[in-house]
């Protein structure tokens, strides 16, 4: 069973950021009540596909939706959300607000996740900007 569950968590490190979001969806059904819940849904959705597309701005709002949850329209996932913040700094295109997000994002993750989250921007910075990321620790 030990090897079972090591193999399992070494082989989430190598699932790519696209099929991470077809298997595991970032939106939740919205609750009645919560009335930004489904204009947030749709902007998330939005941003996702230009975010995968380069865009900046649409970078900025994944990163942010996925760690505060966006009135409850988004799973909150901080490894994610810190590898695309990691994203806008290699980007060269980072603010000084962006590099406090990544920090505050980034920083009180443990070692591990923050191993995860290298290597989920490492393979978005690949996919979007065909280079390898910039060498360096930015968390």
């Amino acid at each position: 069973m030990l090897k079972f569950l090591l193999a399992l968590s070494v082989g989430a490190l190598f699932v790519s950021p696209v099929q991470a979001t077809d298997l595991y969806p970032a939106t939740k059904a919205c609750v009645p009540g919560k009335p930004h819940c489904e204009r947030w849904t749709a902007e998330f959705k939005r941003s996702l596909a230009l975010a995968q597309k380069g865009d900046h701005v649409a970078q900025q709002t994944v990163a942010f939706c996925l760690y505060s949850g966006c009135h409850g329209a988004v799973a909150i996932d901080r490894v994610a959300s810190c590898s695309w913040y990691l994203v806008i700094a290699d980007s060269g295109a980072a603010t000084v607000l962006d590099r406090s997000n990544l920090r505050n994002s980034c920083q009180p993750m443990t070692p591990a996740q923050k191993d995860e989250a290298r290597a989920l921007s490492g393979e978005l910075v690949r996919k979007l900007y065909n280079r390898a990321p910039v060498a360096g620790d930015q968390i």
